[in-house]
């Protein structure tokens, strides 16, 4: 339900035009605001050693993800669960981000890269809700497992800001390939049943 949600969301993002923020401003024009980044679509080398980066970093935060012992923080059996749980629903999401990045390497379609979107952005939830648990003063016990805890939480924030980063730039590959995507299909005599992969 959730992947059909995002689905429609970035179907109607994907119908907006692309470069529309990346208008110059002329000689005698001031901007209102700050200039925003120019969208810019990854060639085919940019675009696998992206991929091939995200998915190292990926296996390294998914190692130490794996060798957090978030069960020894807490002696009360729910929130020992909680722990457990967030912590899976991290490694499942690194997981599925990963599979996602191994479909892309083989080919780019505007449908997996939203998957991977999709995928990026479930996986940033699930380490802020792992963050929150591990924050959590009522689901720690003692000075020892608060220490821990504490150590867990900034390594998953620093997984978290990583990931911020890719996203970033992930997105704007996104809308600026939406926009190839749009103008190739807009063409004259454009076959649209053509496959919808990178130039």
């Amino acid at each position: 339900m959730l992947r059909k949600t995002f689905i429609m969301v970035f179907a109607f993002l994907g119908s907006m035009p692309a470069f529309a923020h990346t208008t110059k401003f002329s000689a005698g024009q001031a901007p209102t605001g700050q200039a925003q980044p120019v969208l810019r679509l990854m060639n085919d080398r940019e675009f696998a050693t992206f991929l091939e980066r995200l998915d190292s970093d990926l296996l390294r935060s998914q190692q130490q993800l794996k060798k957090m012992d978030v069960k020894s923080l807490s002696l009360d059996p729910q929130e020992k669960q909680d722990l457990q749980r967030s912590q899976s629903q991290c490694l499942q999401s690194v997981e599925n981000t990963r599979d996602e990045i191994q479909k892309l390497l083989q080919k780019q379609t505007l449908k997996l890269d939203l998957f991977l979107l999709i995928d990026m952005n479930e996986l940033a939830r699930n380490l802020d809700a792992l963050d929150d648990v591990l924050l959590n003063p009522m689901a720690i016990s003692g000075p020892t497992g608060a220490k821990k805890s504490l150590s867990y939480a900034r390594q998953v924030l620093s997984i978290d800001g990583a990931l911020a980063t890719e996203i970033s730039a992930f997105q704007q590959h996104f809308i600026a390939f939406t926009g190839v995507v749009d103008a190739t299909l807009e063409q004259p005599g454009q076959d649209a049943s053509e496959p919808q992969s990178q130039k």
